[in-house]
Formats: structure tokens, C-alpha cells, sequence
């Protein structure tokens, strides 16, 4: 049938008449919800169907998906975009059904659907890069995990560049040319590391497009420039921000951040400012206290004034990420709280407050490694395999020396406990 030249199948037929054979040759498919509904027969024909990026599914194209599986699996996050389509008019009914109230294939199913919250976060490399969003978004559930060759260094995480630009016909010309430099020397002096720009507004992201094309730049797999409304989903070692709003050429400044301004606009400012692995560049005319946001209705101006405050102060080496404080026991009981006083013995402190462990090591204020204990980290694990497997894999995949440490052994022989975590220390040091 697929080399036919004349009367030709159309794919629907042909998957309908050779399920099994194409399904013993291909046990896996990879379809948009609409290419499902076009070429698969509305039967349960799958095992399992899984969803990625839900949140940006309207509910309606991905429920004829879901009747070609046996199982279902929706995975998204409704801190990103929700589905959005300037050109298409969706069918409302004055009918009150929580059904109807929702646009998203994932705020449909979290009505219905044992929900699992995701809480390991594993692209940003600094802790600096993450926690804005930990916080204000994701109400500090995140297990963050920083790279530590990078948290040793003095070198912060964000770098808040503020230039002398207008804004004229929606866009910047000053922060236009400043990305483009930072382009050059980027790509120039670390042609290893992939950069990304990200800007607040499509005719800026064209200004840059433009701007580059005159350069002849290459765009490819390392360097992309886009906007905040098709972000979602990318990722790059370096990310250049140009938020392109200032006061125009009479010194007004507009409090109309364009889609930010919209319901649901901080959601395009958590993708946007959670997409770097390593470092974040703002390039801006503004400064965070010029921005009067008491007026305004939405959350977006809002939080991206807060952003920006917090990023003026992370390049001014102000951070201090939020410490993990645990209360579901008596703090005394805590494995890690009876290493404390061994600290000048061991010539270190405990860093009992550490966000990604149990107990930091530091010695003259630099991390030496991390400790896990049978306390909350423990205590929280979905699973064994989680404390055993992926925990371990990911604490050598971001270069951490690390010990592990028990209650039974502290209770059968806190002497060796001891021996083992000077040893650990001496061989890091």
C-alpha cells in the first residue's frame, strides 16, 4: 500500500486495515493532539497516551486523543502559557459547568485525575537563576540542586545591564544594538556555550532579527531570538533578556508592558526568566523603582517589577537564596541538628539551612559538599529508588561530593560517624 502510485490510501485507512503490522514495526507514535484525531480511528488503539506541554493544549482537541489510549498521562504546568489562538473563536455557553469554565486540557483533568507534583528542578546551574520563580510561582516546593563548580565562584548569576534607550514604534533601538554586541562576544569568546534572547514584545524580537541579519549572524541549535510568547519549551546555557520598554523621546514613560498586561501574563514571565541553564543578561532602560505598578490590575507588571529588583540585586551580589526551614518533627530530633557541634572539631561549619541538603559543608565560607541524613529529605522521597538511584545520579551529574549518613549509624558508633566525615572533608579539601 505505501508504495502505490495510483489510487493512493489515505493514512487513516491504511493504520486502520494494518494496525498490528504497523504497530509490531512502530510501538511508538509522535502526533500532535490533531494529527491524532486525523490519522488514528476513534478506538482505544494505544497502550498509554501521554501529553506533554498540557497547558498549552485546549481541552477540546486533546480529548479525542485521550479516547485512542487505555491509560493517560498529563503532563504540564499551569505556571507556563495557556492555550492561546488570536484567530480561532471557541464555542461558550451561559451553562455553569466547571467543564466549560476551563480552556487547558490540564485544568480539565486536574478535576478529575490523581495529581503528582514535580518537584526536582535540574536546569539552572545557580540557585540565583531558579528561586525567584521557586518562590513566587511555585510557593518554595522546588528541590533546587546547584552546579557546584558554580557556586564556589564569585560571579553572579544574572548581570542587569541598564542603557540609555527610547521607546519609539514599540521597540528599542539602543537594546537592540547592545544584545547585538553581547551576541558577538558571546559567541565569539564561548562559541561552546548556546545564548538565547528573549524579548518582551515581537517588534523588538524583529528589530534584533534585523539587526542581526545585517551582521550576517547564523542562527542554529546555539543561538535562537524569540519572544515571550513562543519561548515555552527552549533552553540555553545564556539568556539575553531585552525588555525594551523606556520613557519615549518627550521622557513619558507608557505602564503598558504589551502581553504582560494580560490575565495570565506573569505565567509568560515565569517561562521567560526560567530558561537559562548558567547565566542571565537583562539589557534594560528602565530601573526597577521607576516602575509604578500600585494601579495596576494584573500581576504581570507587577512581578515583573519584582523581577527586575531581584535581579539588580543578584548582580549586585546581594543574593541570599531562602533558606529550607522543616517543622513536620521536633526540630531536636533531627540527624543533622546532632552533627552540629562537631563542627570545630572538624574545623567546618553546618549549614543546616541549605536548600538542596540536609547539611552543606563549608569551610572559609566555600562549599566543601553536601550531607544527606534519614530527616525530611528522607522522610519526603517518593520512593527508594528515588534516595538509592536518581538522587545519587543527580548529585554526580552536577559534580557534588557527597556522604550519605544514618541514625543507626550515629547511635551504634558516633565516633565512627565522625572519623568518616573527617575523612570525607580531608579528601575534598
Amino acid at each position: 500500500q505505501v508504495t502505490k502510485k495510483k489510487r493512493i490510501w489515505p493514512l487513516r485507512r491504511v493504520i486502520s486495515n494494518f494496525e498490528e503490522e504497523l504497530f509490531n514495526l512502530v510501538p511508538c507514535w509522535l502526533a500532535s493532539p490533531e494529527a491524532v484525531s486525523a490519522i488514528f480511528p476513534m478506538e482505544a488503539m494505544f497502550d498509554l497516551v501521554i501529553f506533554d506541554e498540557a497547558s498549552q493544549c485546549f481541552a477540546e482537541k486533546g480529548i479525542p486523543a485521550i479516547y485512542r489510549g487505555k491509560q493517560v498521562v498529563i503532563a504540564g504546568d499551569n505556571q507556563q502559557l495557556k492555550p492561546n489562538d488570536l484567530y480561532r473563536v471557541r464555542w461558550e455557553d451561559e451553562e455553569e459547568d466547571v467543564a466549560l469554565e476551563v480552556d487547558s486540557l490540564l485544568d480539565l483533568t486536574q478535576h478529575h485525575l490523581m495529581q503528582v507534583g514535580l518537584k526536582g528542578h535540574y536546569r539552572s546551574k545557580s540557585l540565583a537563576l531558579i528561586d525567584f520563580s521557586n518562590q513566587h510561582f511555585y510557593k518554595g516546593k522546588l528541590k533546587m540542586l546547584p552546579d557546584f563548580h558554580q557556586i564556589n565562584e564569585d560571579k553572579p548569576a544574572i548581570e542587569y545591564i541598564k542603557v540609555d534607550g527610547t521607546w519609539q514604534n514599540q521597540q528599542n533601538l539602543m537594546e537592540a544594538e547592545k544584545v547585538i554586541e553581547l551576541i558577538q562576544y558571546h559567541t565569539n569568546g564561548h562559541p561552546l556555550k548556546s545564548v538565547g534572547v528573549v524579548t518582551f514584545n515581537a517588534q523588538q524580537q524583529a528589530l534584533i532579527l534585523d539587526k542581526a541579519d545585517e551582521l550576517g549572524l547564523a542562527f542554529n541549535e546555539t543561538l535562537f531570538v524569540k519572544n515571550i510568547e513562543n519561548v515555552q519549551g527552549d533552553e540555553r546555557d545564556i539568556i539575553i533578556f531585552s525588555t525594551a520598554y523606556a520613557p519615549d523621546l518627550k521622557g513619558r514613560f507608557n505602564m503598558n508592558f504589551g502581553s504582560l498586561n494580560q490575565v495570565g501574563g506573569e505565567n509568560r514571565l515565569n517561562v521567560a526568566i526560567t530558561r537559562a541553564r548558567e547565566k542571565v543578561i537583562i539589557v534594560t532602560s528602565i530601573w526597577p523603582e521607576k516602575l509604578k505598578t500600585d494601579q495596576v490590575k494584573n500581576e504581570g507588571p507587577k512581578l515583573l517589577k519584582a523581577y527586575l529588583e531581584y535581579a539588580f540585586q543578584v548582580s549586585e551580589k546581594h543574593f541570599v537564596p531562602v533558606e529550607q526551614r522543616e517543622t513536620n518533627f521536633g526540630l531536636d530530633w533531627y540527624l543533622k541538628n546532632q552533627l552540629v557541634p562537631w563542627k570545630e572539631e572538624l574545623e567546618m561549619s553546618f549549614d543546616t539551612g541549605s536548600p538542596f541538603a540536609d547539611l552543606a559543608l563549608k569551610k572559609a565560607g566555600k562549599y566543601l559538599g553536601l550531607a544527606f541524613t534519614d530527616d525530611d529529605y528522607f522522610y519526603e522521597s517518593l520512593s527508594m529508588k528515588e534516595v538509592c538511584i536518581y538522587r545519587p545520579a543527580h548529585l554526580k551529574e552536577k559534580h557534588w561530593p557527597f556522604r550519605l549518613i544514618h541514625s543507626r549509624e550515629l547511635w551504634s558508633n558516633a565516633d565512627k560517624v565522625k572519623d568518616k566525615l573527617k575523612r570525607f572533608l580531608d579528601q575534598e579539601h
